[in-house]
Order: structure tokens, then sequence, then C-alpha cells
């Protein structure tokens, strides 16, 4: 009977191990699987960035070019009206005609936004900006 008993012991043990060994060896490839998983959400991670990296720079490029192009448009602003002011003043015709005072039609242009064109939207109905022959 001792025997039987060594016998079931040995086969429990055998059991119980080979038990431990399938779970440690599901655990081990349920592992694998995660890292396997965590690699690629790294790569598209990665991919992400890089992609914003680039975005970021040609946005950066752009926003540098714009600028510039900002500053020279300034720039040349600047010179022509120096230039203007110079002819004012050194010629008394240009001077004479800089003074003279717009007409009424031209001054109401100049006083709606919609003609000038610091935003778009349409003039009312009820105010319609008049024709140039209708009397300065």
């Amino acid at each position: 009977m001792a025997v039987i008993v060594k016998s079931l012991i040995a086969a429990l043990l055998a059991t119980a191990l080979g038990a431990v060994i399938y779970i440690q060896r599901d655990a081990l490839n349920a592992a694998r699987e995660r890292v396997k998983r965590a690699e690629q959400t790294v790569r598209d991670q990665d991919s992400t960035i890089k992609t914003l990296t680039d975005t970021a720079a040609k946005t950066r490029r752009a926003a540098a070019k714009l600028q510039a192009t900002n500053d020279h448009i300034a720039a040349t602003l600047t010179e022509r009206e120096n230039l203007i002011e110079s002819l004012q003043h050194d010629n008394a015709t240009i001077r004479s005609w800089a003074d003279t005072p717009l007409p009424d039609a031209i001054a109401r242009l100049r006083e709606r936004p919609a003609a000038t064109g610091a935003y778009h939207q349409r003039l009312p109905d009820n105010q319609p900006v008049q024709s140039a022959g209708d009397g300065a």
C-alpha cells in the first residue's frame, strides 16, 4: 500500500508540476503578445511623432516665409510713404493736390469698411453707395 500512496503522490506532484508549467507557458505567451502590442504601439506613436514634427517644421518654415514677406511689404510701404511725404514737401503742386479735400462721395466710400476691404460684408440695401455722378 505504501507503494500505491507513493505512486499517487508522485503522480499528483507530476500533475501539479505539469499544471504549473502549462499556466506559466500561457502567462509567458500572453506576456509576449502584450510586448508585441506595446512595441507596435510605440512604433505607431513614433511614426505619429515624426509626422507631427515634420508638419510643425513645415508650418514654422511657412510662418517664417510669411513673416519675411510681411516684413518686405511693410518695408516697401514705409519706403513709399516716405517717398510720398518727401514729394509733398518738395513739390508745391503735389502738396496742394494732397491738401485738397476728397469729394463727398469718395469720403463716404472711405468711411465704409466694406468698400475699403476692412471686412467682407454686403452693404445694407437701405444705404447703397452713391455713384460718382451724384453730385460731389
